[in-house]
């Protein structure tokens, strides 16, 4: 077993989180771009569920000025 594996859940979930977040804003993944993400298809991995750093949480919750708890909420 992949050793992530018994996180892939997690990650989804998390990735439907942000996904969630970017979309109550109105903006598509291109967009995020005008507000400081570098990356569009960085994002749009996230958003399905790849794996993220901590530094790259704290550039989601910059760009989405959101607090970082906002991202782990059930």
């Amino acid at each position: 077993m992949k050793q992530d594996a018994k996180y892939d859940k997690k990650l989804k979930e998390f990735g439907m989180r942000v996904r969630s977040i970017r979309e109550a804003k109105g903006w598509t993944l291109e967009q995020t771009e005008d507000y400081g993400w570098s990356n569009w298809q960085h994002l749009q991995k996230i958003e399905s569920g790849k794996n993220v750093t901590l530094a790259t949480i704290f550039k989601i919750c910059e760009v989405f000025k959101i607090d970082p708890q906002t991202l782990f909420k059930d």
